[in-house]
Formats: structure tokens, C-alpha cells, sequence
């Protein structure tokens, strides 16, 4: 049994694994990540919150669908905020949420491609200039990605539903479609992991093939594998009846969700460093300083100005 393990621990893909595995710091690493994360919810949430108004949403009616599902004493506490957002649009907190939720994002993509730097035994970071504009680049696009599959998983079915009860088309389009959303996220995640793998590292990657293996892996779990931790902490959620309990418990299971998702993230980078080992002597590095960066573009314009075109 020894020696099929000290063979298995030969295989150079497992030995260069191994080796990234441990210069990435998993733990202290996810647990940076999930902090930001964690903390970039509030804002998205908040801006989620003043952003209802503008949809002309009947307050009326969203209130009578929760007085049906709440405890009477939790519902009066609900009204209040429901009513208040619904009713009267804050323009000002809308665009606080906006920024802070960028901010705080940019800043979790900021501890995310440190841990990868670890992961890839990339010593050298980049500028906290150029850092930030990547990370708050890098945010914008995930974004965006994140949320079209956030909406197609939540409301894709529903949305699907109304429209096949109201206009009636080919059942088999509808089957067809229906069972479609599951593969549109996962090829959504995909694309915003693909993304993520290949600006966040300060390594160059010369070929997407680099990328592929940790965006694989990370959609899988990550769309696959989430489901499960949902449905395990909303089956003990439901029996409880203390709502501060609850609460306390949400904010528990969220921040080990997103220590979960920054260890897949980690382990993603991982494997795309092992396999990159594999095809190049040694990881080449971007440019990272917006001095260095800077000197470059002025040498190239004033080579470009020294050798005029002939003609």
C-alpha cells in the first residue's frame, strides 16, 4: 500500500500539485477571501434594497405575500422596511451601495489573487495602482457574469413558466428550454471563472489551456456541489423558531459558503499552476509596477518618434 502511494506521489502532475498545494496557504487565504466577500454583501444588498423603487414594485402586494409567510410580531418589523424602500427612492444610498459593493468585491479579488501569487509561487505582486484597476476591472466583468447567472437560475424557470402559460407555444421548445438553465449558468460561471483565472495571477498565460483545468473544476463545484451546503442549512434553518438564532446562523453558514468557494477558487488556481508547471521551465511574470509600466510606453514612443517611417 506504501509503495502504490509513493507511486502515486511520483506522478509529476500529483508531485506539482502537492507543491503548489502547500506554498498556497489554503487556510489563511480562504479565510481572507470569504471575509471580503462576506462584507461585500451588505452593500450589494443595500443597493439590491434602494434599486426596488425604480421598478414601480406595489408594495400593497409583496406585503400581502409576506404577512401570509411571516410570524405576526416579525411581519410588523418587515412592513416598516418593506414600505420604506418600496415607497420612497434614495438615490444617495443607491450609489453608496453601488461604490462600496465594488469596493469591498475589488478588494476580496485583491486577497483572491494574492493567495493565487501563492499558489503560483509568485513572490512579486503587482502595484497597488495597477492591482486595484484589475481588481475593480476584474469585479465590473465577474459581475456582470455572476448576476445573469444569478437571474437565470433564479428567475429563468419562472419567467419560462408565465411566458408558456400565457402564449402557449410548443411544449418540446419549453422542455427543451426548462431543462437549458442549468447549462446557461454553468456555462456563465465558466466564462466569469475563465476570466477570473486568467487577469487575476500575476503569470502571464500564453495559451487558455493554462486556465481551463482549475475553471473546470470550479464550475463543477461551484454550480454542481453548492446546492447540497444550501439545502443542508436550509433544512435546519426551517426548524428553527427564534429568528435572532436564525440570523446568527445565516451569517454563520454564508461566511462558511464563502470560505468553501474562496478553497475551490484556491484549489482551481492550484491545478492550473501544476499543469502550467508541466509545459514551462518557470513562470514568467507581468509587469506590475505603473512606474515600470509607464517607462515602457514612453520608450516605445520615443523609439517609434527616433525611426520615423520612410518612405
Amino acid at each position: 500500500m506504501q509503495k502504490f502511494f509513493e507511486k502515486i506521489m511520483n506522478i509529476p502532475i500529483v508531485k506539482a500539485f502537492m507543491t503548489y498545494y502547500k506554498s498556497a496557504e489554503m487556510d489563511l487565504s480562504s479565510i481572507a477571501v470569504a471575509y471580503y466577500f462576506l462584507l461585500s454583501m451588505f452593500p450589494i444588498l443595500m443597493t439590491f434594497a434602494n434599486a426596488l423603487p425604480y421598478l414601480k414594485i406595489d408594495s400593497t402586494s409583496v406585503l400581502k405575500m409576506l404577512h401570509d409567510l411571516l410570524p405576526e410580531q416579525l411581519y410588523d418589523i418587515v412592513e416598516v422596511v418593506i414600505k420604506s424602500f418600496l415607497d420612497t427612492p434614495s438615490p444617495g444610498l443607491l450609489w453608496v451601495g453601488i461604490i462600496s459593493g465594488f469596493w469591498t468585491f475589488s478588494k476580496g479579488l485583491s486577497a483572491l489573487q494574492k493567495a493565487m501569487n501563492k499558489a503560483y509561487k509568485v513572490d512579486k505582486h503587482r502595484d497597488f495602482i495597477v492591482s486595484q484597476l484589475i481588481g475593480f476591472a476584474s469585479s465590473f466583468a465577474i459581475i456582470i457574469l455572476i448576476t445573469l447567472a444569478i437571474i437565470v437560475l433564479t428567475f429563468g424557470q419562472t419567467i419560462l413558466t408565465a411566458l408558456y402559460n400565457n402564449i402557449h407555444f410548443d411544449r418540446r421548445i419549453y422542455e427543451m428550454l426548462y431543462n437549458m438553465t442549468l447549462p446557461v449558468v454553468a456555462i456563465v460561471v465558466f466564462t466569469a471563472l475563465i476570466l477570473l483565472y486568467f487577469l487575476l495571477p500575476n503569470v502571464k498565460m500564453k495559451k487558455i489551456r493554462y486556465v481551463l483545468p482549475g475553471a473546470i473544476f470550479s464550475t463543477f463545484v461551484l454550480v454542481f456541489l453548492t446546492k447540497i451546503f444550501g439545502d443542508y442549512v436550509n433544512r435546519y434553518v426551517n426548524k428553527m423558531m427564534d429568528f435572532k438564532m436564525v440570523g446568527s446562523l445565516l451569517t454563520f453558514a454564508l461566511m462558511l459558503w464563502f470560505i468553501f468557494i474562496a478553497k475551490v477558487l484556491i484549489t482551481g488556481a492550484i491545478m492550473n499552476a501544476s499543469v502550467q508547471s508541466l509545459y514551462v521551465d518557470s513562470f514568467e511574470t507581468r509587469r506590475g509596477e505603473i512606474v515600470s509600466i509607464i517607462k515602457s510606453l514612453t520608450q516605445n514612443e520615443n523609439s517609434t518618434s527616433s525611426n520615423p517611417d520612410q518612405g
